[in-house]
């Protein structure tokens, strides 16, 4: 898969009347982009509590992703955490008056107390917003050239098929901000940093989720019932290259040292010298003995202009 990225809108589903190309189509970007997208492999557990800012966010007591709290009522984590990736909308939890649950314990057993709180607002970048709405042209435009067709594919599964995937997150900010109206006095903020990052630099990931790349890809098509013990990692890498939207970070595959995104952790941040730098989005090339070929985070500083920022 490559790394860059093409500057029209993405063709998210290709081949629709051969049906082989489809199912084998939909098998890979199962394996490779999960809704829930991806958790830290690799990592050491947060024994020491270093990164209590960082916390599990489940919606109806199932696992979606990890986020960090940036400020006294806003947690930052990943667009598709929040948005429902069949119909592009937000998914009811994170609309106003939606309730969550947090957890920012370092390892949650099944069963472990999480503090529920309200949203106030759940805000995205205009960008994504637009990338949004393309996808949802697009989507129509597809489903009903399709239904045309006569296609021998069932609707559910065609539907299936055009759901946002890793393509999209390489072309807008896969980032969003929870506003709350539930005050979280015993969750620490880290604070975030707009300065640009050069290639070559060091960076920290923290997220919750798998320690073995196998075990999450063989659980990770049942969301409603999430791996236990979640545990808080963390591990070092460096940044590749940064470009507008996104930049990447050493795996697996890259150097045996190196964490590898897997199912479990999309939102959780990317730290440079203590400060928010980041948001895990999705990976490239994953491969279960491996790790990825690379991690994509959201590149925080062209949103430092965001009029949404706490």
């Amino acid at each position: 898969m490559s790394e860059s990225r093409p500057s029209t809108v993405p063709v998210y589903l290709t081949g629709l009347g051969c049906v082989q190309v489809i199912v084998r189509l939909m098998i890979l970007l199962w394996l490779l982009a999960t809704p829930g997208a991806f958790a830290l492999s690799g990592g050491e557990p947060d024994s020491e509590q270093r990164h209590p800012a960082v916390l599990t966010l489940r919606s109806d007591q199932v696992a979606s992703c990890s986020a960090v709290k940036i400020d006294s009522h806003t947690l930052l984590t990943a667009a598709h955490c929040v948005v429902d990736a069949g119909s592009g909308s937000l998914r009811p939890a994170f609309q106003p008056g939606g309730s969550v649950q947090l957890n920012n314990a370092y390892r949650q057993e099944c069963g472990t107390d999480a503090l529920t709180v309200v949203v106030a607002e759940t805000l995205l970048p205009e960008a994504y917003q637009e990338g949004l709405a393309k996808f949802a042209d697009y989507r129509r435009q597809r489903l009903a050239e399709l239904g045309d067709g006569a296609s021998a594919l069932p609707t559910a599964t065609l539907q299936q098929g055009l759901r946002m995937r890793h393509h999209f997150a390489a072309r807008y900010p896969d980032i969003a901000l929870l506003r709350l109206r539930t005050a979280t006095p015993s969750i620490p903020t880290r604070a975030v940093d707009f300065t640009p990052l050069q290639a070559g630099a060091e960076v920290e990931l923290v997220g919750f989720g798998c320690a073995a790349l196998g075990r999450a890809r063989a659980g990770s098509g049942d969301r409603s019932n999430p791996e236990f013990p979640a545990v808080r990692r963390s591990a070092s890498s460096a940044v590749i290259r940064v470009d507008a939207v996104n930049f990447y970070t050493q795996a697996g595959q890259r150097s045996a040292q190196a964490p590898s995104l897997c199912p479990g952790d999309s939102g959780g941040p990317v730290l440079h010298e203590g400060r928010v730098v980041g948001v895990h989005s999705v990976v490239y090339g994953l491969n279960a003995r491996h790790g990825a070929r690379s991690n994509m985070a959201v590149n925080l500083a062209p949103l430092a202009d965001w009029a949404a920022w706490p």
